[in-house]
This record gives C-alpha cells, sequence and structure tokens, in this order.
C-alpha cells in the first residue's frame, strides 16, 4: 500500500503504514509538503499548506523551514508564501539525462513528428500512472496542451492501456483493481470492458481512445519492447478530435505508430 493518498477533497494525506517497518513517517510528510506545491503550481502560504496537506501545524512548520534552509523552497519576504525553488530542476534534468529508453527513443519520436506533423510522446508507466518523459508538439493547434512530468491514470489513457496489455496479467489486474474515476463522459471505467479493451489490444498491438482522457482528443498508442519483450515504454500521437476521425486515425497514424515502436525496439535490442 502507498503511504501517500488523496481523500476526497483532493489534499495529500499520510495513512500510517503498520505493515512497513522500513518506512520514515516524516520523510514521507515531507514529501507530502513537497507534492501539494507542485499541484498547486503557485506560492502557498503555510496556512494553506496545513490545509492542503493535512499536517499538523508545527509538523509543516518545520517541515517548511527545513526545505527552505536546504535550497529547495523559496519564502517570499513579503507574503511569506512558499514556493518550489529551481534547486528542484537538478532531479528532473538528471532522471531524464539518464532514461536509456528516452535516449534511443527521441530521434524515432522526431521523426515520426516531422512526418505526422501531429503531438508525438514518449510515455512511461509508474505505478497507476502514465508519465509524459518526451513531447514533440504539433505544428497545429491543439485541444490539450501538457508538458514533460505530466500524470494521467493509466487505465484510461492510450498509453496506458498499450502498456498493460503487454503486461504479466497480476500486474496488470493491479493497476486496473485500483479505483476508477471517469475524466470524461466517455471514460470507460467498467472491469470487465476494460479486460475485454486490453485483449483486443493485444490482439492489435495498439490501441485508440477517443476522448476518455480529454475532451476532443484522440489518442494512439503502441508499446514499446525490449529485447526480453518487456514494456519500457509507449508512443503516442495525440490528435484533435475536430481534425480527425476515429477511422482516420486508424487508418493514418496506428501504421505509424507501430512502426516508430518497433524502430525504437530494435536499437533497444
Amino acid at each position: 500500500m502507498n503511504p501517500i493518498s488523496s481523500n476526497k477533497s483532493g489534499a495529500a494525506t499520510t495513512a500510517e503504514p503498520a505493515a512497513d517497518r522500513l518506512f520514515v513517517l516524516s520523510v514521507g510528510k515531507c514529501f507530502q509538503l513537497l507534492e501539494c506545491l507542485n499541484a498547486a503550481q503557485r506560492p502557498l502560504t503555510l496556512t494553506e499548506l496545513i490545509q492542503l496537506s493535512g499536517l499538523e501545524k508545527s509538523a509543516a512548520q518545520r517541515f517548511a523551514h527545513t526545505l527552505r534552509e536546504l535550497g529547495y523552497l523559496r519564502q517570499h519576504a513579503q507574503t511569506r508564501a512558499y514556493s518550489l525553488s529551481s534547486r528542484m530542476l537538478e532531479f528532473g534534468h538528471t532522471v531524464l539525462a539518464t532514461d536509456s529508453v528516452k535516449e534511443v527513443a527521441d530521434p524515432h519520436l522526431q521523426r515520426l513528428n516531422q512526418h505526422c506533423r501531429e503531438t508525438v510522446n514518449l510515455m512511461e508507466l509508474e505505478g497507476r500512472e502514465i508519465v509524459y518523459v518526451s513531447r514533440y508538439p504539433s505544428i497545429h493547434p491543439v485541444s490539450v496542451n501538457l508538458h514533460v512530468g505530466s500524470r494521467l491514470p493509466a487505465f484510461c489513457t492510450a498509453a496506458g492501456r498499450a502498456m498493460l496489455a503487454f503486461l504479466p496479467a497480476r500486474q496488470a489486474q493491479s493497476v486496473l483493481a485500483a479505483p476508477r474515476q471517469a475524466m470524461t463522459p466517455y471514460t470507460v471505467t467498467d472491469l470487465h470492458e476494460l479486460q475485454a479493451l486490453l485483449e483486443q489490444v493485444h490482439r492489435d498491438g495498439y490501441v485508440i481512445n477517443n476522448q476518455e482522457a480529454f475532451i476532443g482528443d484522440i489518442s494512439v498508442a503502441a508499446p514499446i519492447l525490449n529485447a526480453d519483450r518487456e514494456v519500457v515504454g509507449a508512443v503516442n500521437i495525440a490528435v484533435p478530435s475536430p481534425r480527425w476521425s476515429i477511422d482516420k486515425a486508424r487508418e493514418e497514424l496506428a501504421p505509424q505508430v507501430l512502426d516508430c515502436a518497433r524502430a525504437i525496439r530494435r536499437d533497444l535490442a
């Protein structure tokens, strides 16, 4: 069980990790504070940090002070509000610079982007979410404009389903067994329907999602497998529904996504 979860209001809460004797609760609470700042995407006062994190005032104050002294938080001289410092960028840069799949995939993603002239992404699976690791934007206006580091639920995204369909069954089922909240009126949340969809993805080798994560977004994805046929990521092309239909995406984009995923796999091997 993940010791950091969310309550109904969306605020992070730290559950007591009774079965995990190695878990350091204070470290978990410290990251809880950082996650609140990251989710807010604006400076937060101490009062707001306490409200959003659910931490006691003394704990929130100590963690914020320590992180500021270490250089990971800034504090405004007048408002006294806290914000993430640029030092946090070092972690993100290191993650991307040492990602071997991204290093191999980037030239292929760039060529795919230049050919289709639509948004091309590389996603990886982390727990129950997909993470945008690389992104080449469309030359056209898009309905959804995410960024590297963005996270989405795996169960309702094309890239997530592409990866889940090729994972060991037990691992995929553990992801699907988590709470599944609809993101749009088109989101499939029924477990049996999702299992049937994953079976279809495994047969086809790719998946097309129609506005299940965002209204107006059609997404085509294929998994990236390594030499041992382990899932290491997914290639995705995202297009707006006003310019594309499902049939057109299947006919034109699915073959390109499949070819790109296969090329990356060959280079990984």
